[in-house]
């Protein structure tokens, strides 16, 4: 019998064939062959869940199905398996299991015998066996211990119990070394296990440094100001940076909790003495003076299946929570490098603490479409509990955006959205457009002159569309009626409308996989009408914005993304010379 066996087990592991086997032993599966393998490398497995099914960031980089984008709340993976865990297939009771192996392979018969008769042979995790593949000393010694196991359990001959002892002693040493491997990963393993930091929280972290400068043009003025052209802008180019850990805890794996905290010296390039203007901020001048300060603090859970709840209890902007439709550019890591150029600005109304509901009320995933349902409503004061005159404090009844969008799939590679947003007390520019420092009345920043005394009723229109799989538009629409709602005498109301519209192309995997060509022109916030506000210059709608950029991926969590960013008639007044800024982001994911 025993012989029988390793006459079947030579022929199905002999490498001078070309034929291997997967290993029988199966906490030998995807250990490397040298015996320093490092504490770190285990770590790393389970803290970034690096399995066999996780994507790389150049593959999660890639356009993605238009009918798949969803919003960009962020998921957390299925729980990784427990270091302990065996990470090869269950030992396979038929020949028939194996995936890749067929009746006309050579080895199948003793495939066959040694799977279906002795059950001394699993396979890959795949369910493959990998047979061209030339089999190791290690596999032979490591599969014929598999086979020895099963024949103690059974009766055999002297003759066969004297051939295997005569091959257990040929490949003693390799055995011993399995062993030795084999007590050396379980240590570790357990060390692991006892000191790793926590066992339902992982940590995600992101790194940008930039470089960046403004190029050429003059301070942006309103029109109406005296002398109505500022000075040419000094400054000289700078080097900054943006460091964020999100530690990411999930309760029962579909659930997560996010605590962000984060440190940066970005500059923000809408100064008096620098621009003087929100239009020409990058997307993520965060400035905290070096100090590592709390940033994010949520909690997003399914209710049901078509149902999904997300509680912000700091940093809570609509973008977080909804699909914004730019996919490839939407990022301040990855995508746009101006503020303008990532989505419409009416997302990033309000800002505090908030809570969000997303319903699926439609969806076909054979054809790619649906239609799903997003409320939220965010307090940016929602912390402050003491009135004030106009009241903008607390959870409700002070300062708040209410948001209702409609997102539309009626193909697979086109999705369209439908947002209304009802704010208080909160200004309709999101941080880009026109403005000044103070920003003046009549600018996108400030419409009437005084905010905290300001509702609106804000309206966006914005689409993805996906005509080929390497060439990516995306645009929006939005507007805002402004009016004063306290405090005025009749007829004398102060109200303003102010537009802004973007289109965006962008072209993934254009020279290597996991690059990005983007180019995005647009009209960044501006007032085209205002009534009975005094000191405000004349409604004038002719601000461009021009950017383009190159993302290039330098490895899997390192990409460089130079790009130049234009601004013609800086806040609305063409006396103003054009911006031109330069900025290289360097970004580190991990």
């Amino acid at each position: 019998m025993a012989r029988s066996i390793a006459v079947w087990l030579g022929l199905a592991l002999a490498p001078a064939w070309g034929m291997s086997a997967a290993l029988a032993a199966n906490q030998l599966q995807d250990t490397p062959h040298t015996s320093d393998v490092s504490a770190s490398r285990f770590l790393d497995d389970d803290l970034q869940q690096v399995t066999h099914s996780v994507k790389s960031p150049l593959q999660v980089a890639q356009v993605p199905a238009v009918a798949d984008l969803e919003a960009q709340a962020p998921r957390l993976p299925a729980p990784a398996p427990s270091l302990g865990m065996q990470r090869t297939m269950p030992q396979v009771t038929s020949v028939n299991q194996l995936s890749d192996v067929r009746p006309t392979d050579w080895a199948y018969q003793a495939l066959a015998s040694l799977v279906e008769k002795y059950g001394c042979i699993a396979g890959y995790p795949d369910s493959t066996f990998r047979g061209n593949r030339a089999a190791t000393r290690f596999e032979m010694a490591a599969a014929l211990n598999a086979c020895l196991d099963v024949i103690s359990d059974r009766f055999a001959s002297k003759e066969d119990l004297a051939t295997l002892q005569r091959l257990a002693q040929e490949f003693s040493s390799e055995l011993a070394v399995i062993k030795g491997r084999v007590t050396n990963l379980e240590g570790r393993v357990a060390n692991l296990e006892a000191t790793r930091f926590a066992t339902t929280t992982k940590l995600r972290a992101s790194v940008i440094f930039n470089v960046s400068d403004v190029l050429t043009g003059t301070r942006a003025v309103a029109a109406n100001a005296s002398p109505n052209r500022g000075p040419t802008i000094e400054d000289n180019p700078v080097a900054t940076y943006r460091a964020r850990l999100n530690f990411d805890t999930s309760f029962y794996g579909k659930d997560v909790l996010r605590v962000r905290i984060q440190a940066a010296n970005m500059p923000r390039y809408d100064g008096a003495n620098l621009t003087n203007t929100n239009m020409a901020r990058l997307g993520y001048d965060t400035n905290t003076n070096g100090e590592f300060r709390i940033d994010d603090l949520y909690y997003r859970t399914p209710l049901t299946k078509r149902l999904f709840l997300a509680f912000d209890a700091s940093a809570g902007n609509f973008d977080k929570n909804v699909f914004t439709f730019n996919p490839l550019l939407q990022s301040a890591e990855t995508g746009a490098i101006s503020r303008f150029g990532r989505f419409n600005p009416l997302y990033r109304f309000g800002g505090g603490a908030g809570l969000t509901l997303r319903y699926t009320l439609l969806e076909n995933k054979e054809r790619g479409t649906g239609l799903t349902l997003n409320l939220s409503y965010q307090a940016p004061n929602a912390a402050n509990p003491n009135q004030n005159a106009p009241n903008t404090n607390g959870l409700f009844g002070g300062a708040y955006a209410a948001l209702a969008q409609l997102d539309w799939r009626p193909a697979k590679n086109l999705a369209m959205g439908f947002t209304y947003v009802r704010s208080f007390g909160v200004s309709v520019a999101g941080g880009t457009g026109s403005s000044g420092s103070p920003a003046f009345p009549g600018s996108a920043a400030n419409p009437i002159g005084n905010n905290a005394n300001a509702a609106a009723d804000n309206f966006g229109f914005q689409f993805t569309y996906r005509p080929i799989q390497k060439f990516n538009i995306a645009g929006w629409v939005g507007y805002s009626n402004v009016y004063q709602v306290q405090g005025f005498p009749p007829g004398l109301r102060r109200e303003a409308e102010v537009l802004n519209w973007a289109a965006t192309f962008a072209v993934p995997d254009i020279w290597r996989k996991g690059d990005v060509l983007g180019l995005i022109v647009g009209q960044p916030p501006q007032t085209i009408s205002v009534r009975n506000v005094a000191l405000a210059p004349g409604a004038t709608f002719n601000s461009y914005h021009i950017e383009g950029l190159y993302r290039i991926p330098i490895s899997r969590n390192i990409s460089i993304t130079p790009g130049l960013i234009a601004v013609v008639n800086s806040n609305s007044n063409s006396n103003n010379a054009p911006l031109l800024l330069g900025v290289v982001r360097t970004t580190f994911s991990f």
